[in-house]
């Protein structure tokens, strides 16, 4: 699967604040994250990439099952480390019923630029 976000003109810091969705199993590994300059008369060129490890937002929703039945409260942590492009530990949390983690990721291959992510399970079971 592959989403993209709609380019921001004239901005070296910009923000997207949009929502995206992808079909994830429960035994899902990592995603890919790409950032691309947008050039009208030549190929977009790469302004940085990061690995996001899935499988502590995963492992900590389906241990909690219906996050709707808890009070806001911290189920899980994805720890930084040199194997990953974390800024610092990432929770995961239940917030208004919702299992959700928020991240702030250094892009991996240029010399700086990180990346303010927040990620939300939706079971499917559910």
């Amino acid at each position: 699967q592959t989403v993209q976000t709609a380019v921001v003109k004239s901005n070296l810091n910009p923000v997207w604040n949009e929502e995206l969705m992808l079909s994830v199993p429960e035994q899902f590994g990592s995603i890919s994250l790409k950032v691309f300059d947008h050039d009208i008369f030549s190929a977009d060129d790469i302004m940085g990439e990061a690995e996001i490890d899935l499988q502590p937002l995963i492992t900590s929703a389906i241990a909690f099952g219906d996050a709707g039945m808890f009070d806001d409260m911290q189920i899980g942590k994805w720890l930084k480390s040199n194997d990953n492009a974390l800024v610092e530990d990432s929770i995961v949390n239940i917030i208004d019923g919702k299992v959700k983690q928020d991240m702030l990721i250094k892009l991996q291959n240029v010399e700086c630029g990180e990346l303010n992510l927040e990620l939300e399970w939706l079971s499917l079971n559910h």
